[in-house]
């Protein structure tokens, strides 16, 4: 992976002051990245296998994950959904960054590409690259399967109508049994079927009991079960790991595993998705640990060494005052 040493940060600020000759000028930048965090609102009335077309300002913080791993010079390619923490910082599915060959093999990607800021996962918006991938540290498939990707730019036209920010709950919070969450992603609707725009599809989550007597296991508090059960015929599929799980707004869960054996959206067998709200000190963490700070531009300090005059000011304006 590269390493970058200098890149723009995100949505907290500082005051900074450049002094030239006799004069001070007063400007601020961004500085650091935070992550948003609150609880869902109380639940609206009632209202991507079995789902429909949506768009990305309806979900702006969505992103897509292309990841390149190469074996015997061969390039091969892995699909994931993810979401937008901030400006430089991706949530996604720890598993989403290994590719395991013949059960014997397991390769790390030289790359991942992540485009933001379109409704559809091969064009529009704008694709940043990772810098640098950090996966949970207890990460034991299918345990733990969270990650968090540091990108090496700023993400474009951050805080737009099409790329946003998530909002994650505070540690601990539990969705309600039964309630109505959605599933985001833009992977196949069946399982041999092509991509397509991004799509949403209605669930209900489903209590920890019932979803630990399907699958024949007891299931660890950090995850989240949701399917239309004993219904079927929705739900997610092939390429949507590590896409989120909203409730009224709030990303809950990131989409981990369901039963490769049986059809997607199975009715019998729920999906399973990661607790966020398990992880949320964790990925504050991570982030506060990864910040991207920009320094000063080589051309800034040379022009502090000139009159104050049109080309430095749109120097100034240039590096800090975008957001």
């Amino acid at each position: 992976m590269r390493t970058i040493n200098f890149m723009r940060s995100g949505s907290s600020h500082k005051n900074y002051a450049l002094r030239i000759g006799r004069y001070m000028i007063m400007f601020s930048g961004s500085c650091e990245d935070t992550v948003t965090v609150r609880e869902p609102p109380a639940p609206p009335a009632n209202r991507i296998v079995g789902g429909r077309p949506t768009t990305i300002e309806t979900y702006p913080y969505m992103a897509y994950l292309v990841s390149h791993y190469t074996m015997r010079q061969k390039l091969l390619l892995g699909f994931c959904g993810g979401v937008i923490l901030t400006q430089h910082h991706v949530l996604t599915a720890a598993h989403c960054l290994f590719r395991i060959i013949n059960d014997t093999t397991i390769l790390r990607p030289s790359k991942v590409d992540i485009r933001v800021g379109s409704t559809y996962n091969d064009r529009g918006g704008s694709v940043h690259v990772t810098s640098k991938i950090v996966v949970h540290e207890s990460y034991n498939v299918p345990l733990n399967d969270v990650a968090v990707l540091v990108l090496s730019d700023s993400i474009s036209n951050y805080r737009s109508s099409s790329v946003q920010p998530a909002v994650i709950p505070p540690g601990g919070y539990v969705v309600p049994d039964n309630a109505s969450v959605v599933a985001v992603g833009w992977e196949r609707t069946v399982a041999n079927s092509l991509p397509l725009g991004l799509r949403h599809v209605g669930l209900r989550n489903v209590d920890r009991d019932t979803c630990s007597a399907r699958w024949g296991v007891q299931g660890p508090d950090s995850v989240l079960c949701a399917a239309l059960l004993d219904v079927g015929g929705a739900g997610v599929c092939h390429g949507d790991s590590g896409g989120p799980l909203v409730y009224n707004g709030v990303v809950v869960g990131v989409a981990s595993f369901s039963r490769l054996d049986r059809p997607c959206g199975d009715s019998f067998y729920p999906q399973v998705f990661m607790r966020v709200a398990s992880y949320t000190d964790w990925i504050n963490n991570i982030v506060r640990q990864n910040q991207v700070k920009r320094s000063r531009s080589p051309n800034s300090t040379a022009a502090a060494h000139v009159n104050f005059g049109l080309m430095l000011l749109a120097s100034i304006w240039i590096i800090y005052s975008k957001n």
